[in-house]
């Protein structure tokens, strides 16, 4: 290396300064992501095991996620919603999210009933029959499922029923339905009848995407480092040899 000099360009360390500390933090937070899943994991497997408790609108705020419950009440099965864009087994579709009122109140919870493919025409949505309108449940208490980025309008129901939505928000859902809805979801019970395809374990709780997007992120910094290594060094010129 003794015919070779270290002389970055000013550009190539600014680059490095601002890409290499960005790619490493970033790496990081797929960590903690990771990490952060695989607690839920923990925590929902511990909860599952839990004595259901009856659901009703003033003890929603106190429960915690993955909590085993009982509901009752009416399914407005004429005024259902379809939360778009929901991966499973590698093909896109909807989770199928009916609004329930709750016995004794004019509030309703979303029971997440599972999920259906989306068709190639989009303005083909699925049928949902029901066969049974008042019903008593089994489920999985949960938040509302969460996007990175949401986009405007995402969280505005299509027109007529089923109506599409990319994101859930309880306001707007309240304004279209007309009555209060719980901030909540309900996973419906493999055993319950009225369902669709369900896999709740595995939704949206799996580390190894952001495992292998932390490990993407720390080859990026890498290929910066290796790249401002390799264009810095210079040979040395003639005079400065002699």
């Amino acid at each position: 290396m003794k015919n070779y000099t270290f002389k970055p360009t000013p550009i190539a360390s600014f680059a490095l300064l601002v890409l290499l500390p960005a790619f490493v933090a970033l790496g990081f937070w797929q960590l903690q992501r990771a990490h952060d899943k695989q607690a839920l994991q923990a925590a929902r497997e511990t909860r599952s095991q839990a004595v259901p408790v009856v659901l009703t609108a003033a003890l929603a705020a106190e429960l915690e996620r993955f909590q085993p419950v009982e509901v009752s009440g009416d399914y407005d099965a004429a005024r259902q919603f379809l939360l778009d864009n929901q991966i499973l087994n590698h093909q896109v579709g909807y989770w199928v999210m009916t609004p329930l009122k709750i016995a004794g109140s004019d509030t309703a919870v979303l029971v997440n009933r599972g999920w259906l493919p989306r068709s190639a025409d989009l303005s083909r949505l699925p049928e949902l029959p029901m066969a049974k309108r008042q019903v008593r449940l089994r489920g999985t208490f949960d938040r509302f499922p969460r996007v990175g980025w949401k986009l405007q309008g995402a969280d505005i129901p299509s027109a007529g029923w089923p109506a599409v939505v990319q994101v859930l928000d309880a306001e707007h859902l309240a304004q279209r339905l007309g009555y209060p809805v719980l901030p909540y979801q309900v996973l419906l019970d493999a055993g319950e009848d009225e369902g669709y395809a369900r896999d709740w374990r595995a939704a949206g709780l799996d580390p190894t995407k952001n495992l292998g997007y932390a490990m993407q992120w720390f080859a990026f910094a890498l290929a910066v480092l290796l790249l401002y290594c390799w264009y810095g060094f210079k040979p040395k010129s003639s005079d400065s040899v002699s």
